[in-house]
């Protein structure tokens, strides 16, 4: 007789965001749109407000909506909020690990900063260079809380992404950047500081010296390398 699969059932937190991305991809909520409060859906979805709370975090940090202190969370109305990510979300949902969400970030880290050579621009060089100095200044001071580090370095990608200049690639390869944070703070955490500083001024010259085809792919992969290893990821596992 074979043997039957049971089937997992949700946590308590994919409850909630089942409920709000559905409620989302069906129109129910648009753009702009304020959610109901955490006592309104838990007394809804008959759970309580920790989940309710941990899964506003969630939909915050992916970029689906922004809370307002003192006023409530809403669906996020510029151009990054529309379909692509709440697709991206739903797909994070699913069966993704870690090591998925590195692979994916690997892809758009190395095309990003392939086309960022070609088309950045002055003032994409200087935002860079901003987020590289702050990260230095910050890492030379033991007592910078971790979260300002992550700021910084998380800054210093974007800025590369904006200058690779296509909206959708900045859209999609910033929701997997934020998806992937916590995996980065915890790097910065275990692996030092001024080794961070240090890919990131190697890919910065590469893409302000306008450095394509392989010595781009370099800089990229020394910065994964660095980031997985940092976190103990099994060599047959890296990229």
């Amino acid at each position: 007789m074979e043997r039957m699969e049971t089937k997992k059932l949700p946590t308590r937190v994919e409850v909630a965001l089942n409920y709000i991305t559905g409620e989302i991809a069906n129109g129910n909520l648009s753009p702009g749109d304020k959610l109901p409060n955490e006592k309104e859906l838990a007394e809804k979805l008959g759970i309580s407000r920790t989940p309710i709370r941990e899964a506003m975090k969630t939909l915050a940090v992916s970029g689906l909506i922004e809370t307002r202190h003192g006023h409530g969370n809403y669906i996020r109305k510029d151009e990054g909020t529309a379909v692509m990510p709440l697709m991206m979300f739903q797909l994070y949902l699913q069966d993704s690990s870690p090591e998925m969400l590195m692979e994916l970030r690997y892809i758009f880290d190395r095309n990003c900063a392939e086309l960022a050579s070609i088309r950045r621009t002055d003032r994409d060089l200087e935002v860079m260079r901003e987020s590289i100095d702050r990260l230095k200044a910050l890492s030379e001071d033991p007592h910078s809380p971790i979260d300002k580090l992550l700021e910084a370095d998380l800054d210093f990608h974007r800025a590369v992404y904006a200058a690779a200049g296509n909206k959708l690639i900045v859209v999609i390869a910033d929701f997997v950047l934020n998806m992937v944070a916590p995996w980065i703070r915890k790097s910065l955490e275990v692996s030092g500081r001024y080794r961070a500083v240090g890919l990131h001024e190697k890919m910065y010259a590469m893409i302000r010296d306008q450095k394509t085809g392989m010595l781009s792919r370099e800089s990229v992969e020394a910065n994964m390398e660095h980031f997985m290893s940092s976190l103990k990821i099994p060599a047959a596992q890296r990229l």
